[in-house]
């Protein structure tokens, strides 16, 4: 039988890694700019912490699973490890998460997609207070318009109190504890896999949701005859799609520079906004029109602002 050589196998390899790249930024693209407009559809006949449960249960077994067949837990974490991820699990996707979630159960899906947008600022901020890395001109630039932006997007036109409701509040409390266990998670002691860390998370955070929704919230057997199939479908997305464009973040994590990938933090807000307005029939905030490009381009600066600072002084330089 005849058999290819290395070098054929690797160059075809090779080959078709681009289209693979460029697949999975489109991923992680569509999949998590849509996350916000599914959680909004499974909340409308789901009881949030059902909406955990199912999404992280199934979201911990696909990534376990994964990591099974791919030879990734070769290693169990310890007991070390494990308590690290729970914690960063909990902050993550059951504060964090979660309180996007519940908010979601009362604002504008495309609000709350904007109010997470807002976490690489945050997280700026927890690494300048908690880690003691400055800030540089730049990024504190990106603070300013990217909070700003968040200020005009929620004002209603007619007070600031009023603007604030308890589900934004909740919402914005989501973003704070995701910021913060970013900036935690670079120095926590977790398992060295992602994808293995990620599946602890999100199966410990499922669990907990289970058993709190099975203890305080309604029977299973109520949740499932209010169900609608819109909602099913929502919260099947986000477990299911959902756990797959983690996977393609992991390949692109592997293989493509970081200043590259965090481009989803600009293009996911413009996907969930696109979507709440377009197909969710959602109504635009009276300052919209400022406060979502102002929410722009401070992540552009968070992201990419001594970049563009250079940019602007050479370009002034030069006249």
């Amino acid at each position: 039988m005849y058999e290819r050589r290395p070098e054929v196998v690797e160059t075809e390899r090779m080959k078709g890694r681009p289209l693979l790249v460029v697949a999975c930024y489109i991923t992680i693209y569509i999949v998590w700019g849509s996350t916000y407009f599914f959680i909004r559809r499974s909340v409308a006949t789901i009881p949030p912490g059902w909406v955990l449960a199912i999404r992280w249960i199934t979201g911990g077994v696909l990534l376990l699973g994964f990591a099974a067949a791919r030879g990734r837990v070769s290693r169990l974490p310890s007991p070390r490890e494990l308590a690290a991820s729970i914690v960063l699990g909990v902050l993550l996707l059951l504060v964090g998460n979660g309180g996007i979630t519940v908010a979601e159960k009362y604002i504008d899906s495309y609000i709350a997609a904007l109010l997470a947008s807002s976490t690489p600022i945050v997280v700026a901020v927890f690494d300048a207070a908690l880690l003691g890395k400055p800030l540089s001109v730049g990024r504190i630039l990106g603070v300013v318009l990217g909070f700003g932006g968040v200020a005009l997007l929620l004002y209603n036109g007619h007070s600031v109190a009023g603007s604030i409701s308890p589900a934004v509040l909740i919402g914005l409390l989501g973003a704070v504890s995701w910021g913060l266990a970013t900036s935690l998670g670079h120095r926590a002691p977790v398992h060295g896999d992602n994808t293995v860390n990620s599946g602890i998370q999100m199966l410990f955070v499922g669990i907990v949701s289970l058993i709190g929704s099975l203890v305080f919230g309604p029977s299973p057997a109520a949740v499932i005859s209010s169900m609608s199939a819109a909602s099913l479908v929502g919260v099947l997305y986000l477990g299911i799609i959902g756990s797959l464009a983690f996977s393609a973040y992991t390949y692109l994590v592997s293989c493509e520079p970081a200043e590259r990938l965090v481009s989803y933090a600009l293009v996911n807000p413009l996907i969930a906004v696109l979507l709440g307005l377009g197909l969710g029939g959602e109504s635009p905030t009276p300052l919209l029109g400022v406060g979502f490009p102002l929410i722009l381009v401070g992540l552009a600066f968070m992201i990419y602002g001594e970049r563009v600072l250079g940019w602007l002084r050479s370009l002034a330089a030069r006249k």
